[in-house]
Formats: C-alpha cells, structure tokens, sequence
C-alpha cells in the first residue's frame, strides 16, 4: 500500500530533477506547479468545500471558475464527485461508506485489501445505490448543471491550454507536448494519489485532534501534497468549516486561497468552528454549531 502510496511521488521528484537538469527545465516545472495549484484549488475549493459542504459563499462567476478547475483535475464530473464525498461523510466508516479502508475484514489481509479498496480500488466498483437524493440541491442549480454536462470540454481544455502555453513558450510543437507530459499527465499522477491518500491514510495514520465517530486522521505529509486536505480528522469534526488546518502548525494553502477572497471581498459567510466548539470537541463534549455533519 505504502508503495502504491508513495511510489509516484519519489518517481516524480526523480523525473522533476532530471527535468530541471535541462534547458528550460525550470519552465517546465513552472507549468506544472502552476496548473497543480490551479486545478488542485478546483477540487480541494471549488468540488469540497464550496459544492460538498457550503463552507462559504461567492460570486457566481468565481464559484464557475473552481467549477471549471476541479473538472480538468479528472477526478469525475462535479455533481458525482459531490455525492459521493456526502455519502462518505453520512457512513463514514460504516456500511454504505463508499471508501472506507475499515470493511475489508480483520488481520493484516484486512488491513492491505481495506487500504487498497479505499485508496483505488473503489473506482472500480459500481455504486450500489442512488446518489441522486443527496446532491438534489445542485441539480436544481442551472451553472452547475451546465458546467457537469460539458464535463468533456473541460477536460479537452485541460490539455489544450497547457499544450498552448507550451507553444507559446519554447515556440516548438515539442516543448508543448512536453508541458502537457508535466501539466496533465505528470499532474494526473500526483494529484489523483494526493486525494485517494485522504480516503485510504488519513482513515489508518496520523493523529487526532478532535472527537469523530469514525478514524479519521490528520496527517501532516498528506496535508502539504493534497493542498490542505489531509487534515482530515479536523474536516471529520467540523465538516462546514473553510478551513481545516485549525492550528497554527497546521498549514492549508486551500484555506489561504479562501482567506484571500474574503479579505479583497469575493467570498463571505465564510464558515469556521467557534473557539468553544473546538473546545467541546477536543474534550469529547457536545457537540455544537459548526461541528454539525454535513448532508
């Protein structure tokens, strides 16, 4: 599993020191920083924290533009990817959870087929209810209708604009081709194993700050690779909130990024644990407020 896990990234670090070994090579890697960034702002913003749990509120053209972002991370259409996120979070670790790595059985083969399931191998198995019920909200959502029924396009963009900018840059068809290796391919790799690892690590390792009635964990590598997702034991208590790295030492770039909007005032109703429902939390009390599960 650690293989699986990690594997990408140490073949990733490699590739990218060879790269920057080149001429241009820091352009390259430029491009690709930036769309991991960008796209990953999509899914961890746009597809989380906006779609799946309200955690604030925005203009509508920005909330089109995450939109957009999280569709060209390939990790599925926006309407599907949110109800299945919800489901996770109603059963989360119980039957009907749809990668929980706690279902697979007892004992190290429990263990190992439990991690692999909800690290991959739950893409492969069809779902085995309606999902419609739990994003009914979206679906009467014209934007959002129309930015998930042209899925399709926006993953042609996301190969499309970095191949142009590849173009622009080195001003030949190879290095534009070699910026869609970086920025999409390259980019696929890292991305997609950064959000599988919240679902499969951040349920078996890391610790937690706050009471849940399920094994979630925050882990700190996790967290820098998937833009602050991996404080996922902080998300688990207080699934409403913005931002989920909650202390100081905890670092959420996605939460800077929504910070950012509301300070030059293109995000508002900004949601976030009050001081005592932290408090109550963390002391296994009550739970209150912005602690309450997410539907």
């Amino acid at each position: 599993m650690w293989v699986t896990a990690l594997g990408p990234y140490v073949g990733i670090a490699a590739l990218a020191y060879w790269t920057y070994t080149l001429p241009s090579g820091w352009k390259l890697l430029t491009v690709f920083a930036l769309s991991y960034l960008a796209v990953g702002f999509g899914v961890t913003i746009g597809y989380h924290r906006m779609l799946a749990h309200k955690s604030f509120e925005t203009y509508p053209w920005v909330e089109a533009i995450f939109y957009v972002l999280g569709c060209m991370a390939m990790q599925g259409p926006p309407i599907r990817w949110t109800a299945t996120h919800r489901r996770h979070h109603e059963r989360s670790d119980q039957d009907g959870d749809p990668h929980s790595p706690h279902l697979a059985g007892n004992g190290v083969k429990g263990v190992i087929l439990g991690l692999w399931h909800a690290h991959t191998g739950w893409l492969l198995s069809p779902d085995k209810e309606r999902t419609d019920r739990s994003v009914k909200d979206l679906i009467r959502n014209p934007m959002i209708r129309f930015v998930d029924k042209y899925y399709w396009l926006w993953l042609v963009l996301s190969v499309v604009v970095p191949f142009g900018l590849g173009l622009a840059i080195g001003h030949t068809l190879s290095f534009g081709l070699i910026c869609v290796f970086w920025a999409v391919i390259v980019r696929i790799s890292l991305m997609h194993h950064a959000t599988w690892s919240v679902n499969s690590i951040c349920h078996f390792f890391g610790y937690q700050s706050f009471r849940s009635d399920d094994h979630s964990r925050n882990n700190p590598v996790v967290a820098i690779i998937s833009l602050g997702e991996g404080w996922h034991n902080n998300h688990h208590a207080f699934p409403t909130s913005a931002r989920h790295g909650l202390r100081w030492w905890e670092p959420d770039v996605s939460w800077f990024v929504i910070w950012t909007l509301k300070t030059v005032g293109l995000a508002w109703d900004v949601r976030l644990p009050s001081a005592s429902a932290m408090q109550q939390k963390a002391a296994g009390g009550s739970t209150g407020g912005a602690g309450s599960p997410a539907v």
